[in-house]
């Protein structure tokens, strides 16, 4: 009878500047407008591109800058009023999707949550998102899972109610030459391992 939910919000800190005009204040409102420039470039790339990746690397190391002492966009009252007003945000969702169907929070991160909520109060979730969407002027991005498999909000493995798998952290493998160095964690048939036994059933010893 139930059924999981997954959010995010779409470039969350970017956009928290972008739509609020909330800049480094020695940079002052001509932050926002190049900031919202290559927002707009990014999506106007394919995903996977190289491109893509790079938009989205200036996107947010430009916030995470801002908290560099040794950055040109150095600026920490900047940095907290993106970082707590988006928790606030984010609560705010969460709480009033809680209050008003029978939903079990299962965890949140930075930018995004996962709900086990009744079917019956789908439509519910869905209006409470919209309605918060209106009132931010922020987008959020959502899916639908048939499991998850959890170990911490870094760590799990989840499966889409149309069989796409996610491995996230410790769970992530790919071939040598795709995997990004940062994630390359070694021990691959481990995880490997895991995520068969979980999401196909087989043994894991073989």
């Amino acid at each position: 009878d139930h059924v999981i939910l997954t959010y995010d919000v779409a470039s969350f800190y970017p956009n928290l500047s972008i739509k609020n005009n909330i800049s480094p204040a020695h940079l002052g409102s001509t932050f926002c407008k190049v900031y919202s420039h290559l927002y707009d470039m990014r999506k106007s790339t394919p995903k996977g591109s190289a491109m893509n990746a790079a938009l989205k690397l200036s996107l947010n190391s430009s916030y995470g800058d801002s908290g560099n002492e040794y950055s040109p966009l150095y600026d920490p009252q900047y940095t907290m009023s993106i970082t707590c007003s988006g928790q606030m945000l984010l609560s705010m969702l969460i709480e009033s999707i809680i209050e008003s169907t029978d939903s079990k929070l299962l965890m949140a991160n930075t930018d995004g949550f996962e709900i086990m909520t009744n079917r019956k109060d789908i439509d519910i979730v869905k209006l409470k998102v919209l309605e918060w969407e209106n009132l931010t002027k922020l987008t959020m991005e959502g899916d639908t899972y048939s499991a998850m498999f959890i170990n911490n909000v870094n760590n799990y493995i989840s499966v889409t109610d149309k069989g796409k798998v996610k491995l996230k952290g410790m769970y992530e493998y790919a071939d040598y030459d795709k995997l990004g160095w940062a994630k390359n964690h070694s021990a691959m048939v481990i995880a490997k391992a895991v995520k068969a036994h979980l999401v196909d059933g087989v043994d894991y010893e073989e």
